[in-house]
């Protein structure tokens, strides 16, 4: 058996691709470029690939992964050039290196996430100050739908939060950037932590239509999902 951890980023109108949708993807292009993929076992074979950490429609990426087992050894470099020339605009293989049979699933291990956000053209974030403000509060209570059943639960967001922080990239433009909760055990959702911000300082957030990338996928240790 062969495992690679192989990273991608997902862009333009592919962020409106599902997850089962973009699963099919790849799984046509592993066929059309002749990676022999390891299927499992039982009355309804599969390939054995998943993403590390499924991505919210609409979201753009320059951090995915996706685990899968192949059943002859294949280089690096060749996974990710011969993915590459098949694969359609907007995905766009990084990177691909060999794990350990021994390690566990991505998805496992999947801990926190970076994401940036942006705003429409003439919008502003909230202040440093109010940032701090927000960040500062003993607990920040919000409303969620709970996993089963249409009622609401109160959750305390604070310890889901690492780092939020607001900056200036190379163009000159703001943009706002979060390390949270991410993964099965805990995960807290990019636009709920912007619903209760915006409400926090008193801006109506539903008129600005953030634009959110998600970065990096990190483990527990704070190192790269990629990282050896």
């Amino acid at each position: 058996m062969n495992r690679y951890l192989l990273k991608f980023e997902k862009s333009g109108q592919l962020r409106y691709t599902s997850h089962l949708d973009l699963l099919r993807l790849f799984r046509r292009t592993f066929k059309r470029v002749g990676i022999d993929l390891v299927y499992s076992q039982g009355f309804n074979p599969h390939p054995k690939m998943s993403f590390a950490q499924p991505l919210s429609l609409g979201y753009t990426s320059v951090g995915e992964y996706l685990e899968f087992e192949t059943r002859m050894p294949y280089n690096e470099g060749f996974l990710v050039d011969s993915m590459n020339s098949s694969l359609p605009y907007g995905v766009k293989v990084l990177d691909c290196h060999v794990i350990s049979d021994s390690r566990k699933t991505a998805a496992s291990l999947v801990r926190w996430a970076d994401y940036e956000v942006r705003l429409p053209e003439g919008h502003a974030f909230p202040t440093s100050q109010q940032l701090r403000d927000f960040v500062d509060q003993d607990v920040i209570p919000v409303s969620k739908r709970a996993k089963k059943g249409k009622e609401t639960v109160e959750i305390d967001i604070k310890p889901m939060i690492d780092q939020l922080q607001t900056g200036i990239d190379d163009e000159s433009q703001q943009v706002l950037t979060m390390k949270i909760r991410t993964g099965s055990e805990s995960n807290l959702n990019p636009e709920l932590l912007l619903a209760s911000l915006f409400d926090f300082c008193g801006i109506p957030l539903e008129k600005y239509d953030p634009r959110i990338m998600r970065l990096e996928l990190y483990r527990e240790d704070g190192q790269p999902l990629s990282a050896e």
